[in-house]
């Protein structure tokens, strides 16, 4: 099952929205301006026509999947001009509390009645949309030049705290459901015990030849042209701050809950009083037309 298809997992994040914005991590700034470089791109290439509808100069972006709008208001700050599109109520909620404009639907559903983007972006958010029809309606959406920006968060413990944290996980998520969502398992690692990964199949797949990000088999379908970037940051994690994390993500919350408390309670038996260090190996690819 692709995690599109599985709208429990892609539903899931609206009862835990408002610690979802807290404790999910930001984008590293060199990617921000990795993505703001973009889109200039695509500003720079207007055309007569395809500036009737704007009110600056700043570019245009549309944020695909942007839950609480934790991308799209990096990007604001940034200087563009956002809009949104989320699902959830409760998480568009808690991007509209930041002063986000946002469009409550599925990006397939979703109508741009006519508007047009210099960049369209998804934040942790492209594994949630089918790419049959996403892609040919970003391409509709996208100015000509406009790009194309797919962004993920990959945060690990450094430390053999990581191999503790994943054989708990593997443990909990047996069935193999909890792959990374990031960098390293989009090219088939299950690495990150944010997610649930399980560390032995995670040094397995790092020893074999590295395996193409899936996405760019699928931009490159769809006619788009894909280059990937790494933009590498260390963090320091409390241990409340460490778990609040990783329980926002859709592996824990469609858990059972007394299975969710006691992994809960596992994980936090490992953690030192003191915290941990990690490593956020965050993915950009960026795709044009």
């Amino acid at each position: 099952m692709e995690y599109f298809e599985n709208r429990e997992r892609a539903e899931s994040f609206g009862e835990v929205a408002h610690d979802y914005d807290a404790f999910r991590p930001k984008y590293p700034v060199a990617l921000i301006s990795a993505i703001m470089q973009a889109a200039a791109i695509g500003t720079d290439s207007r055309t007569d026509s395809s500036t009737s509808d704007r009110t600056s100069d700043a570019p245009r972006l549309l944020d695909v999947g942007s839950g609480t709008g934790i991308l799209a208001a990096q990007l604001r700050s940034a200087g563009a001009e956002v809009l949104a599109v989320e699902p959830d109520d409760e998480m568009a909620a808690v991007a509209r509390s930041k002063g986000l404009d946002v469009d409550v639907s599925t990006f397939e559903d979703w109508d741009p009645h006519g508007r047009t983007f210099d960049l369209v972006s998804f934040g942790q958010s492209f594994h949630w949309v089918d790419p049959l029809v996403a892609l040919p309606k970003v391409r509709t959406v996208l100015r000509p030049g406009g790009i194309l920006a797919l962004a993920w968060n990959d945060i690990e413990p450094i430390s053999e705290l990581k191999t503790r944290l994943d054989a708990i996980a593997g443990r909990f998520h047996a069935d193999g459901t909890t792959a990374s969502l990031g960098s390293l398992a989009c090219r088939g690692t299950a690495a990150n015990p944010a997610a649930g990964a399980n560390s032995t199949t995670a040094a397995t797949v790092r020893k074999a030849e590295p395996v193409e990000h899936p996405a760019l088999t699928q931009l490159r379908d769809a006619g788009f042209t894909p280059n990937e970037a790494t933009f590498v940051e260390n963090l320091r994690y409390s241990r409340h701050e460490w778990l609040s994390m990783v329980f926002t993500y859709s592996a824990q919350l469609t858990m059972d809950p007394v299975k969710r408390a006691v992994m809960r309670e596992e994980m936090s038996a490992e953690i030192p009083n003191d915290g941990l260090d990690a490593r956020n190996e965050a993915l950009l690819v960026l795709a044009g037309v």
